[in-house]
């Protein structure tokens, strides 16, 4: 019976082993040299050369304000997202009706505001039509609720609960894709995380170079093709264009013959005020993109719109393959090769050939990259962008490089917008990591002299308690390959001052039961069991408290609570199990006195 402190020190030293096997590689990664450390954010795989074979791979991550970097929060424009799946519905709506038998005139999209467009007004030419398309295709397609109809015309909404999944899945996506883009950065310690119901924040530990991953993030990179409808001429017809605008009326050439080509031209400056211009005034059956002419950059570059059919052909989703390309003797500037899979390089195949002769529209991120003429069918899925701007080839490839690694890590499900943005400096970075030590090393120097200084040999086993905790803390941080940020030093110092608490708590009971005269076996015994109620509902209190700063806080909060919640546990356990077997071992002999 006086022997039982010793499988259980066997079962500490144990696990005091293991933490030193998984807090490991946090050690050697916090000891490597400047140069090494360069060379580990900017390869994945560089920290493993630094390890043994047996070591495990993760380790503790100094967070941005401890190594410097960027930090970003993007808003997602949930609207345009919502506006987009309900086009896209639409367009299958019209296409299954006319399966059934039943024409569609033309449809337009509203909503209770411009960024939100989840209704369409559908026009029939028949009213025989409505009832038989609410009876026969209405009921069978669930992407839309009813809401209103008269004898030519229906309403409908996109389904609330699609809307809800939209929003969500728009946020999960644009995580996803900004993951893949920040791979293919080499950024090896990212945070990237949801935050709130469309904002997304991002942190690059060590990144340096804030306008490479603003252009790489924020691209929104969403690929479309459609058709030019160069047989309409509504550009004709308008009236007051604005100062600066031209009507240009002239022709494209294809094979054996030419097709009309009826445009305005514009400098860019006068971009937003013609898209105002026509946001009322362009047919619901059509859209109108715009895209430059020659080569000319800012303000004054030159640029015409395209009027196009509304309904997209062919997106990026489909996307197999972007690759660079130098150029050639027939195109010399350089651009970007795309592949389709099976299902796209079918309808791009299906596309061309029905469609021979007229342009189609290659349209990047809302502007028209080019409109080739189709000479034939295009079987093989292929297209190609090229690059344009009064720039040098170098610059043209650099630009092919970025578009390339855009287009393969996936198009953004919907616009971004950049609500906040910072950089931290290294030097700021390095002054942070100095302060921590220095601020930990003092607040853990000043408890273990307080401890062994008012509770004498009882309070070193206190201290020798507190450090099995911060050993297991750090091995489950660097298990965990956790962010450790400024917030999350002071909540370890917090974690420390719990673990103390608990043993003063301890302590203090121990005297009680010494005051009374028991032998300081006995008084150990009854002191743990008399303060095991204050430890245990102190430590389930914070605990509490930590879950939900976790679950409501963002960014530093949440990495406080983080620490907290591992700490509050390890903490409960050193100071309950660990610290009491260097006390039993003290009284295991019937000693009549105790340092205490």
């Amino acid at each position: 019976m006086q022997q039982t402190w010793k499988p259980r020190l066997l079962v500490a030293l144990a696990l005091l082993g293991i933490a030193i096997y998984f807090f490991y590689p946090s050690l050697v990664y916090f000891t490597l040299d400047e140069q090494a450390i360069k060379e580990v954010r900017q390869h994945k795989d560089a920290f493993q050369t630094y390890l043994p074979s047996w070591a495990p791979k993760s380790h503790i991550i100094p967070g941005l304000d401890l190594q410097g970097g960027i930090h970003m929060v993007l808003g997602v424009d949930l609207d345009k997202a919502i506006s987009d799946k309900t086009a896209r519905a639409a367009d299958r709506l019209i296409a299954f009706a006319k399966e059934e038998g039943i024409q569609v005139n033309s449809y337009k999209q509203s909503g209770e505001k411009p960024s939100l467009q989840d209704h369409v007004e559908l026009m029939f030419a028949d009213k025989n039509e409505v009832p038989a398309f609410k009876d026969k295709v209405l009921k069978k397609f669930a992407d839309f609720a009813y809401v209103t109809s008269s004898d030519l015309k229906v309403t409908l909404r996109l389904e609330q609960q699609l809307i809800q999944s939209i929003r969500n899945d728009a946020v999960n996506q644009t995580i996803k894709t900004i993951v893949n883009r920040i791979d293919k950065m080499g950024v090896t310690e990212p945070l990237i995380a949801r935050q709130g119901d469309d904002k997304v924040l991002i942190q690059l530990p060590g990144n340096d170079n804030p306008e490479l991953a603003r252009s790489m993030i924020g691209r929104t990179a969403q690929l479309q093709f459609q058709l030019c409808a160069d047989d309409t001429d509504f550009i004709k017809n308008l009236k007051n264009l604005p100062e600066g605008v031209e009507l240009e009326d002239g022709r494209y050439s294809r094979d054996m013959s030419s097709g009309k080509d009826i445009y305005l031209s514009f400098r860019a400056e006068k971009l937003e005020t013609l898209r105002n211009y026509l946001a009322d005034k362009v047919p619901p059956q059509y859209s109108v993109k715009f895209g430059k002419i020659g080569i000319g950059e800012g303000p004054n570059a030159l640029m015409r719109t395209y009027t196009l059919e509304k309904k997209i052909a062919l997106s990026g989703d489909d996307l197999v393959d972007a690759r660079v390309s130098p150029g050639s003797n027939l195109n010399p500037r350089p651009g970007v090769s795309l592949s389709f899979g099976p299902t796209g390089a079918r309808i791009f195949a299906d596309l061309t050939a029905a469609n021979i002769g007229k342009r189609m529209a290659i349209v990047l991120e809302d502007m028209v990259d080019s409109a080739p003429v189709i000479q034939s069918k295009i079987p093989d899925g292929n297209a190609f962008i090229s690059m344009g701007g009064a720039r040098t080839n170098q610059e043209m490839m650099a630009d092919a490089n970025q578009l390339a690694l855009v287009l393969k890590a996936g198009a953004l499900p919907a616009p971004v917008t950049f609500r906040e943005e910072r950089t931290v400096g290294p030097s700021l970075g390095k002054d942070s990591i100095d302060q921590a030590k220095v601020a930990f090393s003092l607040g853990s120097l000043a408890i273990a002299l307080f401890m062994i200084f008012y509770y004498r040999l009882v309070g070193f086993t206190a201290v020798l308690g507190v450090i099995f905790d911060m050993a297991f803390i750090f091995a489950m941080l660097s298990a965990l390959g956790a962010t450790l940020t400024l917030p999350g030093v002071a909540a370890l110092l917090l974690t420390i001052g719990m673990a103390v608490d608990a043993n003063v708590l301890i302590n203090e009971r121990i005297r009680e039961e010494l005051r009374q005269g028991k032998m300081p076996r006995s008084a150990v015994k009854a002191g743990y069991d008399a303060a095991m109620s204050a430890v245990l509902d102190t430590h389930i209190t914070t605990f509490i408290a930590g879950l939900v700063l976790w679950q409501f806080g963002t960014g530093p909060i949440q990495n406080f609570a983080t620490m907290l919640l591992i700490g509050t546990v390890s903490s409960m356990v050193c100071a309950i199990f660990i610290s009491r077997i260097f006390v039993d071992m003290m009284t295991s002999r019937g000693q009549k006195t105790l340092s205490i």
